[in-house]
């Protein structure tokens, strides 16, 4: 999977890229081998620069298409990389789930064309 990273109001670094790289693995174990060619937009950043007290809210929003579906998450937190590893975990539940929809209406469908040819 091809990965476009892009911060929001904060400092594009090496580090929050090998991150969210690191992250993203863990997706492609997921991905079955004819989506890992898709490309994921990631966003990461603050919510607004006008916080000069209080808690500063950071997002990781992700966004991407796999067989005729498309996903999008986004996860705030008070930190950057706990914003990134709740996106992560809730991508990966969203793709497992889709994946699981898929092969349930696949088999539905092949017991009812089973059903038609046996007549039964």
């Amino acid at each position: 999977m091809r990965l476009t990273i892009k911060g929001t109001n904060i400092e594009h670094t090496n580090a929050i890229d090998s991150y969210v790289t690191k992250s993203m693995s863990e997706l492609e174990g997921v991905l079955e081998p004819k989506e890992k060619s898709e490309i994921a937009r990631i966003d990461i950043g603050k919510t607004s620069k006008h916080h000069k007290e209080g808690k500063e809210l950071f997002y990781a929003e992700i966004t991407f298409h796999v067989k005729k579906k498309d996903f999008r998450v986004v996860a705030n937190s008070s930190d950057l990389y706990t914003a990134i590893d709740k996106m992560k975990s809730t991508i990966i539940r969203d793709v497992k789930k889709h994946h699981a929809q898929v092969r349930v209406l696949k088999q539905k469908g092949e017991r009812e064309l089973k059903r038609r040819i046996t007549g039964a």
